[in-house]
Formats: structure tokens, sequence, C-alpha cells
């Protein structure tokens, strides 16, 4: 299914001044009330470490911006926890009165490769949001299935059952002394939410050596699944700049790639010029919101663009 987007500009770029110096990075829509469109993502403090917070916008006009967050929403986690190095909100999904977001919680190393990610849960409490952690460990990292890194959820429950579509790495590689990770998106299903099954074979595997695959977002419409991603390369600096892959399915497990059919491109000049990754997308009447964000996985800010509303 070809979906052409109507890029529509850009809504938001850190200032530099406060406790956020740079980046818009994930940005996650989640509807407050009938005006207010909240949009979270991650920005990085002086040490350049990732923590989340949020802008407040016009729900009818993404570019006005109502409120802007300046504090972190989740602070690091406890020194030697899986999130003591930094937090990326990925996904908030609305079950049973519950408010859960999934996050990918970083901790530094400091020999032999830079990070090692994990994902954790959250819980927000509405009237305020106020975020709190659930558990203060994760709810998958690195195992038997996951010898490498996990990172980046998107759940979704449906058919009495929790769905996610993860990233899942296969290797570091080591370039004049730059360890770089290689991942690809994965599939689990849970009871819960909480304790998963992985599935062995990859949701959305590999098209070239070196190729990383982030960031994954899963519509469906009528019976069939529709998952836009990030893709790059890994071997030069321009190799790694994202763009946004696009993949159909069945049932949610075996997917074909299209990337051709993503519907939308770098620019030729400005804010997303370089690199436009880790969509996500808000469905209002009418139109399809995608938000994405922009060159330097971010640090160019956040914008979005439209399409008429194929989910109906």
């Amino acid at each position: 299914m070809k979906v052409d987007w109507e890029k529509k500009g850009l809504i938001y770029v850190p200032s530099g001044d406060g406790f956020f110096k740079t980046h818009a990075t994930r940005p996650i829509p989640y509807q407050i009330d009938d005006k207010v469109l909240r949009i979270y993502f991650s920005s990085r403090d002086s040490d350049d470490r990732p923590l989340p917070t949020y802008v407040d916008v016009d729900i009818k006009d993404p570019t006005r911006i109502l409120h802007i967050n300046n504090e972190p929403i989740l602070n690091f986690g406890r020194i030697g926890t899986f999130d003591d190095s930094g937090i990326h909100i990925n996904c908030i999904l609305d079950y049973e009165g519950e408010i859960f977001g999934y996050y990918t919680g970083w901790k530094r190393r400091r020999v032999n490769v830079t990070f090692e990610p994990s994902i954790g849960l959250c819980r927000m409490k509405r009237p305020n949001m106020v975020v709190e952690r659930v558990f203060e460990g994760p709810i998958l990292a690195q195992d038997k299935n996951h010898p490498i890194l996990v990172a980046a959820p998107f759940v979704m429950y449906e058919q009495k059952k929790f769905k996610s579509w993860y990233c899942s790495g296969t290797e570091w590689r080591v370039s004049n002394g730059n360890p770089e990770p290689i991942y690809r998106v994965h599939y689990a299903e849970s009871e819960d939410g909480i304790n998963w099954t992985p599935f062995k074979v990859p949701a959305i595997d590999y098209k070239f050596d070196g190729e990383v695959i982030s960031a994954p977002w899963v519509l469906k419409s009528g019976a069939r699944y529709h998952m836009w991603y990030s893709t790059r390369g890994s071997a030069t600096k321009e190799a790694k700049n994202y763009v946004i892959g696009y993949a159909e399915s069945d049932d949610g497990i075996k997917w074909e790639r299209m990337d051709d059919q993503a519907g939308i491109e770098r620019a030729s000049a400005g804010w997303d010029s370089e690199m436009i990754c880790y969509p996500s997308f808000f469905p209002r009447g009418d139109l399809i919101y995608m938000f994405y964000s922009g060159n330097q996985v971010g640090k160019g800010g956040i914008g979005y663009a439209i399409s008429e509303n194929f989910l109906k």
C-alpha cells in the first residue's frame, strides 16, 4: 500500500537553554484531551545523556506549541540499574484503564562497547500524567534469545494478547576503534505485557550487510498490518543517515519489505535533509499524522507529515 505523505514542517527543536541542550529524538504522540496532543521525546543533557520530556501542541495544528516541558519526566535509574545512563520512551499503551509506557534504558559501558540497551516499563497516571517505573529492572534484556541488545519496542494489544515489535542486535562491529551495533526488528508475544515469548525468526531482516533497522511502528488496517521503521547502513558516516522504510504483513509475524512505498523521503535542504527517522503515527478524523525526527537522530528537531486516513 503506497501512502504519499505531505510534509507540513518543523514543530520543535530544543533551544539549548535549561536542562535539555540538544536533540528531539523518537516522537511519541498521545492525546491528552480534545484540544491537546502531547508529543513525548527524548532530549539530551549537558553530558549528552537522553531523558524523556514532551511538548504539548494544538491537536488541529501540531506546529502550534502550547507548552514546552523543561524537566525530565522520568529520571535516570539508580546507579547500576539498566537505565542509569539514559531513557527513551518508545510506545504508550492504554490498557484496562492504565497507561503504560514501554521504554529503552541505556547503561553506559567503559570496555569494548559504548552502551547496553534494555527494555523497561513505566506507568503514567492521570490527571497530571505523572510517570513512575513499574519495575527497577528491565522486562526484556540480554538473554539466551538476545545475546547482544534489545531496544525500541512498539506494543499493541489485540486478540487477547500483547504483541511487540522491537530491535534485537546480532553483533557489534568495530571500525577504526569505534564499535557500531547492528540490529534488526524482532517479534514477541505476552499474556500480561511483562513476560515475553520471542519468536526466533526476525520480523524485518537485513537487506544488505551492515544494515541497521530500528524503531518499528505498526498500524493495522482491516486484517493487514503496516509497519514503518528506520533503516541505514553502518560503513561510513553518510551511510549512517537514516531513511524511513516500510513493510506489510497478514499476521504481524511474517513481513514483506516494501521500502520504496514508505511515501516519504529526505528533503533537499533543511532540518530533515540529511536524515529522517523514528516515524510515529496519530490518526485523527480524515487524517493521519506522521511525526518524525530529523538530522542527526533528532538534533535537527521534530516535524510532521499528513496523509488521508487509510485506516477507516
